[in-house]
């Protein structure tokens, strides 16, 4: 589809009319993705790939189609089209047709352990205060100890807490509820996602979790400290480094006091 624009009028436009215009233009471009050539008249799905090597079936003729491409491959679906159109909107993924992939990110996936540590955050404190009729903001930083997990053993400040991590996955299939509609069924997480591939033959991108020994999802508490901003990591370090000086500072004047004495 070839689409004329008129440069010396659409330079033309100013304020709403020029963003009317740009959300049209933008509209058709994305309306007008390229299509593949394809003369099948009955309902059919084609195979789709992405670069993760995931395959799908799609009932599209989009070239590329939301990070998967086109391929002449196709099955038909002649009655199932609604199938096929639920499958799509929820972005799910055939077990048995990538097994190999599924099985290669499991093998991936080994169970770890992590360690507990304790790192100084600087808090930030912000008072207004007026300065003649003009609100200003004031900020401080109040040292604070905050928690979290690292699989690095030689991490600083640890607290001799430790826990064991492991992978844990879920699958879904589809069923109809009361109304004919199609609905989403997930299974229970396990530890090998051909424990339930039978019965529960998709998953999502997203198909996996770590747990802890205790089958609870692991968290961050208070964030780790490798996920801090540059700036915070920044104020850290100066904190400490004047914290530093000032306890040396104290015992040099306490070891003055007792070579004086």
């Amino acid at each position: 589809m070839k689409i004329k624009v008129n440069l010396k009028k659409f330079l033309s436009l100013k304020g709403a009319s020029l963003v009317l215009a740009l959300t049209l233009c933008t509209t058709t471009l994305t309306g007008c993705a390229k299509k593949a050539e394809c003369n099948i008249k009955t309902p059919h799905a084609h195979l789709y790939r992405n670069e993760q090597g995931y395959t799908r079936y799609i009932a599209k003729e989009n070239l590329n189609y939301e990070g998967y491409e086109y391929t002449v491959d196709h099955i038909p679906i002649e009655g199932e089209e609604k199938l096929y159109e639920f499958i799509d909107k929820k972005d799910l993924i055939n077990i048995h047709d990538n097994l190999d992939v599924i099985l290669a990110i499991q093998e991936k996936n080994k169970d770890f352990k992590e360690y507990r540590y304790s790192y100084t955050y600087m808090q930030e404190n912000r008072r207004v205060i007026i300065v003649g009729k003009i609100p200003v903001t004031r900020y401080s930083y109040t040292p604070t100890t905050r928690y979290s997990w690292t699989k690095n053993l030689a991490q600083p400040e640890k607290t001799g807490e430790e826990r064991d991590c492991h992978y844990v996955y879920i699958a879904y299939k589809i069923e109809k509820d009361e109304n004919g509609k199609y609905v989403l069924i997930p299974s229970e997480y396990v530890d090998d996602i051909r424990k339930v591939m039978d019965e529960y033959p998709y998953i999502k991108k997203q198909f996996y979790k770590v747990v802890d020994s205790s089958g609870k999802e692991i968290t961050y508490e208070d964030g780790r400290y490798e996920d801090l901003s540059e700036v915070e990591k920044q104020r850290i370090k100066e904190y400490e480094k004047n914290h530093n000086t000032s306890v040396q500072t104290e015992n040099i004047k306490t070891l003055t006091k007792k070579l004086d004495a």
